[in-house]
C-alpha cells in the first residue's frame, strides 16, 4: 500500500471523498493536490502535518505505512515519544528515573545529555 491508497483508505475511514472539493477544504489544501499523490507525487511537510492532525495518524504511517496508525491524542509528537518509549528499553530507564524529577532537575539533565552528545560527534 502507498501513499495514495492510505490517504483514500483513511478518507473511506472518515466518511468523506478523497477528491472532493469539501474534503480539501476540511483539511485545508487545495483539491488539486490529491489528484498529484495519484500519479505518485508526495505532499510537503506542511501538508503533511495538515493530513495527520485531520486523520488523527502520524505523518510516518501516511508515507510509510508505518509507526502507529493512529495518534495520541492527536498529537504526532507525543505519539513519536510514546513509540521510542515503546522500542527502546534505555529511553524508559531514563524516562522513569526522571519522572518524579523537578523541571530544574529535566533541565539540568537535559543539557548534561547535550553536552555527552557533543563530546561524541
Amino acid at each position: 500500500m502507498n501513499f495514495y491508497d492510505r490517504y483514500c483508505e483513511l478518507c473511506r475511514q472518515k466518511g468523506v471523498k478523497p477528491h472532493s472539493r469539501q474534503t480539501a477544504e476540511l483539511i485545508g489544501i487545495s483539491n488539486a493536490l490529491s489528484v498529484r499523490w495519484k500519479e505518485g507525487i508526495l505532499p510537503r511537510s506542511a501538508t503533511l502535518e495538515k493530513l495527520s492532525k485531520f486523520f488523527g495518524v502520524s505523518a510516518d504511517y501516511l508515507i510509510h505505512g508505518e509507526g502507529a496508525a493512529q495518534l495520541v491524542n492527536g498529537d504526532p509528537e507525543l505519539t513519536e515519544i510514546l513509540q521510542a518509549l515503546a522500542e527502546r528499553e534505555d529511553l524508559r530507564m531514563l524516562f522513569h528515573v526522571s519522572k518524579d524529577a523537578t523541571k530544574e532537575d529535566v533541565r539540568i539533565a537535559a543539557r548534561m545529555i547535550e553536552e555527552l552528545r557533543k563530546r561524541g560527534e
